[in-house]
C-alpha cells in the first residue's frame, strides 16, 4: 500500500529508467522469404547459422570490463557492460555507488554506431572496398560467414547526416544488398530501412554481408508480425485502452526537423498494463507504436524534401514509482529494446531524460563517465527546468507536453494525406534514386 505512494528515491526505479521509456513506445520491417524465430529463442543448430532465424551472439564485453563483469554484476562497485546490437542501438549497463547504496543504471546506447560511415565512403574512396567485398562472396551471406564484430567500432569513421545522399561506397553496399535479396524481395523492401542498415554496419570490415544478413533477418521479422500494414489496417485489438495506459506520442519537432517523441515512463499504468496485455499483445502493440513512427518520419521527410530516419524522444519520469521495476515488466521492456535495436538501427537522434529525480541526476552523472563519449552526448538528464534546455536546442512543442498526439491519430492523419503506398515505400532523396535506377 506504502510503496507506490513513496517517493520513487530507491535506486532500483533507476534501472531501466531509460531501457523501459524508449521501448514504451515503438518497433516493426518487410517480405522475405525466410523464416525468422523469436530473438527469445535462437537455434542451437549449428547447420542453422546459414539462415536468418536466430538472433547472432552478443559482443564479448569490451577489456577493461571484463575482470569486473566476472565478479558479477551485483557484487561489482563499478562496471559497464556493453551489449552490441549491431548496426543499431545497443544497451549499455553502468553499476556504481551513491551515498551508501549501489545503483544501476540501463541505458540505451545510441551513439555507439550511430549513422556512422568510413571517413573515406563519404568521398567516394571506399567504394572499391565494398565492391571487392560483394565479389568475394558470390554466394549469399548468412550468419556463419560474417566476420566478428571488431572491438573498435569507430576507427575510422565518421558520422553521416541523415539527408546526406548516399556516397559511392555506401551506393555498392546498397546495390549488393538488393542483388542478394532478388529482384522481388529488392523491390518490396522499405528505402528507408536500405540505408538505415547500410549506415548501421559501415564500421564493420564486411560492411556489405553484414548490413544485408542483419536487414533480411529484419524483413523475415517484419513479415511474421505483419510489420508493413500493421498502420494501415484495423490497429491491434484495444488499441485505445494500451494508449490510455502507457501513454506516448508526438509533440513537436526540432530545429532541423525530427520529430519529437514524448514517452511517459512515469505515468505508465503497469499493474493494469500486465493485467490487460500478455507478453505477445505487448509487444504487438509496441510494433505498432514503432512503425508508426517509421511511417510518421517518411511522411515527415517528404513534406521537407529532406531525409530525416531519426527521432528526438523525450522521456518523462514525473510519476515514476517501485512500480515501475517489477520484474514482470523490465522483462517486457528489455525484450522490446532488444528486439527493436536489431531491426530498427540508426532511429534515434537525441534522448532528453526530463524530472529526473536527484538520484538518478546524481547516479548518472557518476556512470557517464564509464560509458562511451558518443552515446553520453546523445543523453541529457534534466530535472524540471527542461523547458528552457529545449528552447535553446530549438526544439518546438506543437501540441504541449500534456497531451501528444497518440499514435493512432497520427498515423491516420497522415495516411489520408500521402496515402500508404508511399508511407510504405519510404522516403529517398531523388538523387539517390536516380543513381539506384529507382523510381
Amino acid at each position: 500500500g506504502t510503496a507506490c505512494s513513496r517517493a520513487p528515491s530507491e535506486p532500483a526505479i533507476q534501472r531501466t529508467v531509460v531501457e523501459a521509456s524508449w521501448s514504451t513506445a515503438r518497433l516493426a520491417p518487410a517480405g522475405s522469404n525466410a523464416c525468422c524465430l523469436p530473438p527469445s529463442a535462437p537455434s542451437s543448430s549449428q547447420e542453422s547459422l546459414c539462415s536468418v532465424d536466430d538472433m547472432p551472439p552478443r559482443a564479448e564485453p569490451a577489456a577493461d570490463s571484463v575482470d569486473a563483469a566476472a565478479e558479477s554484476r551485483d557484487a561489482a562497485a563499478e562496471s559497464v557492460e556493453a551489449v552490441a546490437v549491431d548496426g543499431g542501438d545497443a544497451a549499455a549497463a553502468a553499476t556504481t555507488t551513491v551515498g551508501d547504496v549501489e545503483v544501476e543504471l540501463e541505458l540505451e546506447q545510441v551513439g555507439e554506431v550511430e549513422q556512422v560511415a568510413p571517413a573515406a565512403s563519404r568521398d567516394g574512396r571506399r567504394s572499391e572496398g565494398a565492391s571487392s567485398q560483394a565479389a568475394a562472396s558470390s554466394s549469399r551471406p548468412c550468419l556463419a560467414t560474417l566476420l566478428p564484430d571488431p572491438k573498435d567500432k569507430h576507427a575510422g569513421v565518421v558520422p553521416a547526416a541523415e539527408w546526406e545522399p548516399l556516397s559511392d561506397g555506401e551506393l555498392e553496399v546498397v546495390r549488393a544488398i538488393r542483388g542478394w535479396l532478388g529482384e522481388e524481395a529488392a523491390a518490396a523492401c522499405p528505402r528507408d530501412l536500405l540505408v538505415t542498415f547500410t549506415r548501421g554496419y559501415a564500421y564493420r570490415p564486411d560492411w556489405s554481408q553484414a548490413s544485408f544478413v542483419f536487414l533480411e533477418r529484419a524483413l523475415a521479422w517484419r513479415e511474421e508480425m505483419g510489420a508493413c500494414g500493421i498502420c494501415f489496417g484495423a490497429p491491434p485489438a484495444r488499441r485505445e485502452l494500451f494508449e490510455e495506459l502507457c501513454p506516448s506520442g508526438l509533440i513537436g519537432h526540432d530545429s532541423l526537423g525530427h520529430l519529437v517523441v514524448l514517452e511517459r515512463l512515469g505515468r505508465v499504468r503497469v499493474a493494469e498494463l500486465l493485467k490487460a496485455f500478455s507478453e505477445e499483445e505487448y509487444l504487438r502493440q509496441q510494433a505498432f507504436s514503432r512503425e508508426a513512427v517509421r511511417l510518421l518520419s517518411t511522411a515527415n521527410s517528404t513534406r521537407l524534401g529532406r531525409r530525416l530516419y531519426k527521432v528526438v524522444v523525450v522521456i518523462d519520469l514525473e510519476g515514476l514509482s517501485l512500480s515501475h521495476v517489477g520484474s514482470r515488466f523490465v522483462r517486457l521492456c528489455k525484450r522490446v529494446n532488444e528486439t527493436f535495436g536489431w531491426h530498427y538501427p540508426e532511429t534515434a537522434f537525441r534522448f532528453y531524460v526530463i524530472n529526473a529525480p536527484l538520484v538518478f541526476r546524481t547516479a548518472w552523472g557518476v556512470a557517464k563517465s564509464f560509458i562511451h563519449p558518443i552515446t553520453v552526448q546523445k543523453f541529457s538528464i534534466l530535472g524540471s527546468g527542461w523547458r528552457r534546455t529545449f528552447a535553446e536546442a530549438g526544439i518546438t512543442l506543437t501540441t504541449g507536453e500534456a497531451s501528444p498526439t497518440s499514435w493512432s491519430a497520427a498515423v491516420r492523419a497522415a495516411v489520408e494525406e500521402h496515402g500508404p503506398e508511399l508511407l510504405g515505400r519510404g522516403y529517398m532523396p531523388a538523387d539517390d534514386l536516380e543513381r539506384l535506377g529507382l523510381r
